[in-house]
């Protein structure tokens, strides 16, 4: 029998909709054998999340998927999978990082004010899931206030058009590097969406692929619920053409993304065992 993983997976920490515990109680339920919660720019979760997943019997990885900052503007989605999530090395740019973001709060709630809402600081205070504030606690409350029809159009509207400061972004060589010095393996996640290299010809993604690659890029996501036969084909000609470690999951966002479903995605992926393996075992 081939175990069902899922190394890509979010919980309320940063967009999802299940807390830590219950992501993991839902891997149980769907019999998934091993997991990564791999929140964006977050690790608040994984201690949580590892205990139940000790607790129900699941292999874990400790992740993240860090919004890294790229070349022409571009951001860049990079998963540390296996990360030591103590290291110094790590948490010395990860705070930097996270303290940046919440100073940045009070120039982002002006920005939403200017286009008619008005939002509390203290209501996100006081809602906060995490040590730091971060636009992820601006879209919990327009999810809570049911402001959107959708996760996507909070981004999309309010969000995602105010400019990131210094230091709320890391730069993609920076990325790698610290889920190195945390022992992790880093992986390009979802590599053909727009926060990854979408919009450039195949020519163009295996040139960047390579530059990533000697920036010390380990590998690649080669399972996703939305790569079509073509996209699995070319990637598996740059996993053997570079040597790539492959990764894969479901980018499980709870009621935020229902049709991508825990373990299965849209019922059209199944990430081998050995995927999990691999990343595990070369570790020890």
């Amino acid at each position: 029998m081939e175990y069902k993983i899922d190394l890509h997976t979010h919980s309320f920490i940063s967009d999802g909709t299940l807390s830590p515990k219950d992501l993991i109680r839902l891997a149980s339920v769907l019999n998934i054998k091993a997991i990564a919660l791999t929140d964006h720019d977050s690790i608040e979760g994984i201690n949580e999340a590892s205990v139940e997943a000790k607790n129900q019997n699941i292999d874990f990885l400790n992740g993240i998927e860090i919004s890294a900052t790229y070349k022409d503007g571009r951001i860049l989605h990079i998963l540390g999978l296996g990360i030591d999530i103590e290291n110094k090395d790590f948490l010395t740019t990860y705070t930097l990082m996270k303290e940046s973001r919440e100073n940045s709060i009070v120039n982002i709630l002006g920005k939403i004010k200017e286009k008619g809402i008005f939002i509390d600081i203290n209501d996100l205070k006081a809602n906060a899931l995490n040590k730091y504030l971060d636009r992820y606690d601006i879209h919990r409350y327009f999810m809570r206030n049911n402001i959107c029809s959708s996760a996507q159009e909070v981004w999309d509207k309010y969000l995602d058009p105010i400019p990131y400061g210094e230091y709320e972004l890391i730069k993609a060589e920076d990325a790698i590097d610290i889920i190195h010095k945390a022992h992790g393996f880093s992986f390009l996640a979802h590599y053909n969406k727009k926060i990854g290299l979408g919009g450039l010809t195949n020519e163009e993604i295996e040139e960047n692929i390579k530059y990533l690659v000697d920036l010390g890029l380990d590998g690649i996501e080669r399972y996703y619920p939305t790569f079509k036969s073509e996209d699995i084909k070319f990637l598996d000609y740059l996993i053997n053409k570079y040597s790539l470690r492959i990764s894969g999951g479901t980018d499980f966002h709870g009621e935020n993304r229902p049709e991508a479903k825990l373990g299965t995605g849209c019922d059209n992926m199944l990430v081998p065992y050995s995927v999990y393996k691999d990343i595990h075992i070369r570790k020890e």
